[in-house]
This record gives structure tokens, sequence and C-alpha cells, in this order.
């Protein structure tokens, strides 16, 4: 298995139409890496039948229903990821987009990413690296998130911000993030955790002062 996934990654690299490909005895295509690595009818099995969740305990499941089959491997990511490195004092929170082409009820269309149409993530990023401490997966408007700082009044965007930030707060770090998340009362709670906030922000977000939603700002 540590072989089949070293080999998906080594796709991600170097891209091609279609996993046969990799295997091509054309001289402008031959990879003899892939077939004295492991036989491509081996692969193409291993592919057809990969599976990550126990179906009889799907009663018991508890994270995101749309995650099922890849909740596994989604929580080992994101716990590897933060106990294996600590961020410095910067760090900063965007969405991501993986590039998906296939058929997924929560595939997003973002016309400004690079990939424009795959599966959205909302990742926060140590500033100086960009290394990904923890990422959360979009399924959808009907997506839940729950903490012991989450409750059912909490503003989306707070909830995203809470959620991904919740093993760091309390440690002295600044976060950075764009209007999309930014509000006072996130940046109340922030700092009540000893964390700062950085950021642009909305003038019609919820109890946004009058003197900063009237102020004139000089344009450069």
């Amino acid at each position: 298995m540590y072989v089949v996934l070293a080999l998906i990654m080594l796709t991600g690299i170097d891209q091609r139409p279609t996993l046969r490909s990799y295997y091509s005895k054309n001289r402008l295509l031959f990879t003899p890496f892939f077939a004295e690595t492991l036989p491509l009818e081996r692969l193409e099995v291993i592919m057809r039948f990969l599976h990550f969740s126990d179906n009889s305990k799907q009663n018991e499941y508890q994270g995101p229903s749309k995650l099922f089959k890849i909740y596994p491997v989604i929580q080992h990511l994101s716990r590897k990821f933060q106990i294996l490195y600590l961020p410095g004092h910067n760090i900063a929170i965007d969405e991501s987009l993986t590039l998906w082409k296939g058929r997924l009820s929560f595939k997003q269309y973002l016309p400004l990413k690079a990939a424009k149409f795959g599966i959205k993530t909302f990742e926060l990023c140590e500033s100086s690296s960009g290394y990904v401490w923890s990422f959360l997966v979009y399924t959808g408007q009907g997506m839940e998130l729950t903490n012991q700082y989450v409750t059912a009044e909490t503003n989306k965007t707070t909830a995203i911000v809470i959620t991904l930030l919740e093993n760091l707060l309390g440690r002295g770090h600044t976060v950075w993030m764009d209007n999309f998340y930014n509000s006072p009362d996130l940046a109340r709670f922030l700092k009540s955790k000893t964390t700062d906030c950085v950021g642009t922000l909305r003038p019609n977000r919820k109890n946004v002062p009058p003197l900063v939603k009237n102020k004139k700002l000089k344009k450069r």
C-alpha cells in the first residue's frame, strides 16, 4: 500500500491523461520506474477495490455524512499535521481548491482559483513556509462544525476560524485573514484567547463600530 500511495503521489507531479500512459513504451512517454515498481494490472486491481471505511460501522459514524468513505484518511492526516509541527507566530486562514472533474455533490466552482472546479478546503497555514497545519473539507451549506467554542448561534465563517484554530488558541499566535472571515465578534473572542487577529473587514458585518464603518480611507 505504501508503494501504491507513492505512485499516486508521483502522478500528481508527472501529470498524464490516463494511468496506462505511465506504462507506455513510447520513447516520448516512457517512464520505467512505474513498470519496475508495480505491474499495471496489479495497480489497476488495487485502485479498483481501494477502500478506507468499514461499511458495517456506518451507524456509529460521527463525521460528515458525505465524507464517510474517506474520513479515516482525513482524520489521520489532520492529526499528523498537527502532531509533527508547531507553526510560527504568524499564521493565515484561507480557502484552497483541489482539482476534481468527476461527479461530486459538493464540487465547487471558484473562477479565481487555478483549478476552477474541485473540492474546496478551508486551511490554516504557517505564513512563512505555507505548511498546512489544519484543514476542513467543505461539504456544502449543511456542513456542521462542532467544538467546545462553537454554538448554534455562532456565525458560520466564525465557526470555521475557531475550528481551525482550536488547538492553537492561547499560544500567542497572530492569525491573518481576509474579510470573508473577519468580524468584530471574532476578533474579541480571539483576543480573549491570547490570539491576535489581522485582516480586512466588511463594513456590513454585525457590531462594526460606526466610527470604523463611516471612516473615509485615503486612496494610495
